[in-house]
């Protein structure tokens, strides 16, 4: 689902503020402010660059933009860092995250699964600090931390009170380069990440569906092995890949800094210019490219369930193609509310499934528009295959979509990104999201607008132009024959 920006119009300073921390004083009635001058918010920002002094570390500033009742600045340091600031003076917390411009897209064959692994990895002992510690501290000053690896990046994130950010920095900038990366700690971590994939992957049904639907969907694109890695390669890896890859990707080059929250802005400048200053830029591969596969493809899955499954795929363009407002509107239309298409022929018109819903994976080289159904006991897959398919030629044929529910389905769109932004950890991964995905904030910036702009037409036009059969993917996840499933079960007695 496509990040929204929290436009001008809520001037409230973020609904987020009801649900967060208040400073000593301030109560708990919503505050409303007016949208920050834009100017005004530039020339502070300007100030600030020229008050660091001579021969020291100096952020310089890339541009200052309006985020929200606020705004957003972007800095860098010489040695390649990104900085995004974002300040909310309404909470005493400030989110932290460190986003590497790294992930599953851009292992090489036969090494898969190392991005995922060094979201375990990066909380293990640096040269200075034993493991555990960052989790220790945080839990003193009562943070918390958490990481994530997608196709296109990793990022970690803590959100602290203001008061310990220095703190955070500190420790943040010593495991980018400074992760001591024994045999024992690869072993340890390495051993987690495959009982990871045997849980979410191989004894998952639904797991076992999406590896399928992405092998299918992507082939050899960049995206078509899995985030978590296969099997086989996971069991090939080594300390010394860990470790050439770490060199490789963790540099100051190669990330970008998010703080959002409450903090004095020139004072945080100075604090990320003492920690990350002095380390190394790095020397950063040109990242893949590639151009979208073409052709349909289906696969049925005997899968162990207590009913089968159905996933329905077609590939879209990457995630800022200008067409991404209208197929994520299209998206909300087919599914993801109660009148919703799918939701009518799936689940209240003869019922087949107990559960049908759509998503709209965006990504840096490619996206995808997938349907994902869960059948009642006793239902069929391709049954419901076949009313999907009936549901999405409706769409472009004899029913096409109605004013009430473009209405609609823009209406969830804003309420799904007024909740994404609730907090300073949904803003800052908005704002990470974009600009390690996608290179600009400028797609995140003009959301609001493209949504609304969206028409009638617009539906239709992208409608016919990618849900075209010679383009879906199909995975079913069908139950095995009732003697193959008593063989089974026979054979795990038995062992």
């Amino acid at each position: 689902m496509k990040w929204w920006l929290l436009c001008a119009l809520l001037t409230l300073t973020y609904a987020a503020q009801a649900a967060e921390p208040r400073a000593a004083g301030k109560g708990h009635a919503m505050q409303l402010h007016k949208p920050v001058d834009l100017h005004t918010a530039e020339v502070a920002a300007k100030a600030r660059e020229a008050a660091f002094p001579e021969g020291a570390v100096r952020p310089k500033l890339l541009g200052v933009l309006p985020f929200g009742a606020g705004v957003v600045e972007q800095w860098q340091l010489p040695n390649g860092l990104q900085v995004v600031l974002a300040v909310d003076a309404q909470v005493p917390v400030v989110a932290v995250q460190s986003w590497l411009g790294v992930g599953s897209a851009d292992e090489i064959a036969g090494k898969t699964g190392l991005a995922h692994l060094f979201e375990h990895l990066m909380f293990k002992s640096t040269k200075e600090r034993p493991a555990g510690t960052l989790d220790r501290v945080l839990e003193q000053m009562g943070g918390s931390a958490n990481a994530a690896t997608s196709l296109d990046y990793t990022f970690f994130q803590e959100t602290v009170p203001s008061t310990h950010v220095a703190t955070v920095l500190n420790m943040e900038a010593d495991r980018l380069v400074n992760l001591d990366l024994t045999a024992a700690a690869f072993r340890s971590e390495l051993s987690v990440v495959r009982n990871e994939r045997r849980e979410v992957v191989d004894n998952d049904p639904d797991g076992q569906i999406e590896e399928t639907m992405s092998e299918l969907a992507w082939g050899k694109h960049p995206y078509g092995h899995p985030v978590i890695g296969t099997e086989k390669d996971l069991a090939a890896l080594t300390v010394a890949d860990a470790r050439q890859f770490y060199q490789t990707y963790y540099a100051a080059g190669k990330t970008v800094l998010v703080l959002v929250g409450g903090f004095d802005p020139g004072a945080l400048l100075q604090e990320v210019a003492q920690h990350y200053g002095a380390l190394p830029q790095g020397s950063v591969p040109t990242r893949p490219s590639a151009v979208l596969p073409t052709g349909s493809a289906q696969r049925a899955l005997a899968i162990d369930a207590g009913a089968e499954r159905l996933a329905v795929a077609w590939r879209l363009p990457p995630g800022d193609h200008a067409d991404m407002a209208a197929l994520d509107v299209l998206t909300e239309i087919l599914a993801n509310g109660d009148s919703t298409r799918l939701a009518h022929a799936l689940l209240y018109e003869q019922p087949l499934a107990s559960h049908a819903s759509a998503d709209l994976n965006d990504a840096r080289l490619g996206s995808l528009l997938q349907i994902h159904a869960t059948l009642l006991p006793g239902k069929q897959a391709k049954e419901a295959l076949a009313r999907v398919d009936a549901a999405v030629k409706a769409l472009v044929g004899p029913q096409p979509v109605t004013a009430g529910e473009l209405t609609a389905a823009k209406n969830r769109l804003k309420m799904a990104h007024f909740s994404a932004l609730t907090s300073v950890d949904g803003r800052a991964e908005q704002l990470g999201h974009f600009l390690v995905g996608y290179g600009s904030l400028q797609p995140l910036l003009r959301f609001s607008a493209d949504v609304e702009a969206v028409m009638l037409a617009d539906v239709q036009r992208v409608a016919q132009k990618y849900l075209v059969a010679d383009q879906r993917i199909v995975v079913l996840g069908e139950m095995p024959p009732p003697k193959v499933a008593r063989k089974r079960a026979t054979a795990a007695t038995k062992g």
